[in-house]
């Protein structure tokens, strides 16, 4: 049981249903989740095949902060990213747990792969949330669970969960929490050492390393005295008895004062600080991509962006040359980083494009392309080519994708997030939550023929 094994990637499962009109959008990466987040990780560790793994395996006792923030940027990914993204976050995770197997301390096998586990594990966030709702004063509806939950079931086959594997019915899903609860669930070795670190018993994170170990004592205690004692009082009363957890009238009362505050707080909050960094983004990007959208329907194509002037003009004489494209080519080939090949192929392609302008638009032969000229020459087979070569550049893992990753690194540092994934799924022309090279390579076209507006252009090819 000790060899580490290889596991293909979750078949593509199509687009997921997470957007803005979903459940899961709305809920999966606010701030208040963290009021039930050590809920879910006490149930998560109490099955026997959990706690196994993370006793041999998690190094969250000397770096908890840095496991939290990777679980949560993992769960981010997961709801928030396009669908190629989310495949690729969950064969990642898939491949991290291929390597989580043995025999635990009673002797018995154990694989982070186990269907049963890995189901438990994903379905204790529809539970958590559920929590965190009823706790904070606004319930699900019983529409809106049942919604939440055929949501996350279908996001249970990205991660290799079949019908077979999670009840098909949130009414099902009640019996099966009770069930597990109530005969799977134990005091695994591994939940002994998470009530440990939750009671205090962690380093502090990097920010506040600058505090005495005294003073970090002091406070870290009564924190997790009171985290503890709270989501203690969220647990069900046998299993937090079973686990010799303590509530008492504080931790009740505490429970309702904080999840009650964490809803209100979430109110009033800016987006930016509601929701974590990558939900946020991605929750401006369809704000601004419902924007865009509005205005493209609005204005014609002639009078979009200066795309002339702006983005082909690198030189800002007025003319298009072949030193403006090779300027463009350049731009693409540093930011990508890409091979002597790949930046050989770049240059070709741009070059063939160049003559393709120049034998159809350069009139007076002077080597160079006007504005007028440009609109009369732009479409072709070679500004296609061209497209081609910058979206293959982009598809740094040969997929036939483009995903946000690679995307990302295309438009730089200078781009914020919600503009990056606005421009991505303005280019993801079908909607399906994955852009194909073809996708990007006609969308891109587009913009430099003069018949779309496109953030990936803009930020792009902006004069540098």
């Amino acid at each position: 049981m000790n060899e580490i094994h290889t596991v293909p990637e979750p078949a593509a499962t199509g687009a997921l249903p997470f957007g803005p009109d979903s459940i899961t959008w709305q809920y999966i990466g606010q701030w208040r989740l963290v009021t039930v987040l050590a809920r879910a990780l006490v149930l998560e560790t109490a099955h026997p095949v959990v706690g196994a793994g993370v006793t041999q395996f998690s190094t969250y006792r000397g770096h908890p902060w840095r496991r939290a923030k990777q679980t949560m940027l993992s769960l981010q990914r997961i709801v928030y990213l396009d669908t190629r993204g989310r495949e690729k976050e969950a064969a990642r995770l898939t491949r991290l747990h291929s390597r989580i197997n043995g025999v635990d301390a009673s002797g018995c096998p154990f694989d982070a792969l186990d269907p049963e586990a890995v189901a438990w594990v994903h379905l204790t966030l529809f539970e958590a949330v559920v929590t965190m709702c009823r706790a904070g004063g606004d319930p699900l509806s019983p529409e809106d669970e049942s919604r939440l939950y055929d949501e996350m079931r279908t996001c249970g086959a990205l991660l290799g969960l079949g019908d077979d594997d999670l009840p098909a019915t949130v009414a099902d899903f009640w019996v099966y929490f009770e069930k597990m609860t109530s005969q799977r669930l134990t005091l695994t070795q591994g939940l002994v050492d998470l009530l440990a670190a939750l009671a205090g018993d962690i380093p502090p994170p990097s920010r506040l390393a600058f505090l005495p170990a005294p003073v970090w004592r002091v406070l870290s205690g009564t924190a997790a005295d009171a985290y503890m004692r709270m989501t203690a009082a969220l647990l069900p009363e046998e299993l937090r008895e079973r686990f010799g957890m303590h509530a008492g009238t504080t931790g009740t009362a505490l429970a309702t004062v904080v999840c009650r505050g964490a809803r209100l707080l979430d109110r009033i909050t800016p987006q930016r600080l509601r929701f974590m960094p990558v939900a946020a983004a991605a929750i401006e990007a369809e704000r601004r991509l419902s924007s865009s959208l509005r205005r493209a329907a609005a204005t014609p194509a002639a009078g979009r962006p200066e795309i002339f002037e702006r983005i082909l003009d690198q030189s800002g004489d007025g003319y298009v040359s072949w030193s403006d494209l090779a300027a463009t080519a350049r731009v693409i080939a540093a930011r990508l980083e890409v091979d002597e090949a790949t930046e050989s192929a770049l240059y070709d392609a741009f070059h063939a494009w160049w003559l393709d302008l120049q034998a159809g638009a350069d009139v007076d032969g002077d080597g160079r392309v006007d504005r007028h000229e440009y609109e009369r020459a732009a479409h072709g087979k070679a500004l296609r080519t061209a497209m081609d070569a910058v979206a293959a550049a982009l598809d740094s893992d040969g997929d036939g994708y483009v995903d946000q990753a690679e995307y990302t690194r295309l438009l730089g540092d200078r781009v914020g997030g919600d503009e990056v994934l606005g421009g991505f799924r303005q280019l993801d022309s079908d909607g399906d939550g994955r852009l194909t090279v073809e996708e990007f390579a006609i969308g891109l076209g587009g913009f430099f023929a003069g018949r779309s507006d496109s953030s990936a252009g803009m930020h792009l090819l902006g004069r540098t």
